[in-house]
């Protein structure tokens, strides 16, 4: 029921007029979710690095490519120790908020909140 109740909340979000635009000044800091901390960081002008580490384990998804489109940022990880791939879709739910949805052999609707800005 959880995740019906996510996912009808992030499809609301995705089709409504007023998403907020995510951007990299907007992610810059320490994001967490119950399973992942992801780093957002501009290193420079033109490099942004993203790291994502299970908290689990301590052991980091590599992050192989990303893209800022319209309000959403799109990501595709890979997770070495079982050869996962996956691609995500994250929006902005408001200031502290975002949401992702990841399609991977392990699916699944994802809430980041903001823990510290850089």
């Amino acid at each position: 029921m959880k995740k019906v109740l996510l996912s009808l909340v992030f499809m609301f979000m995705c089709f409504s007029s007023n998403a907020q635009k995510i951007n990299k000044k907007f992610l810059e800091g320490t994001w967490e979710t119950e399973f992942h901390i992801v780093e957002f960081k501009t290193i420079s002008k033109e490099e942004f690095k993203i790291t994502i580490v299970i908290k689990e384990n301590n052991k980091q998804i590599d992050v192989i490519s990303y893209k800022f489109h319209g309000d959403a940022l799109y990501m595709e990880t890979y997770y070495k120790p079982n050869d996962w791939k996956a691609i995500g879709k994250m929006i902005v739910m408001d200031e502290n908020t975002l949401v992702e949805n990841v399609v991977s052999p392990a699916s699944d609707l994802l809430i980041y909140k903001r823990k510290k800005i850089n």
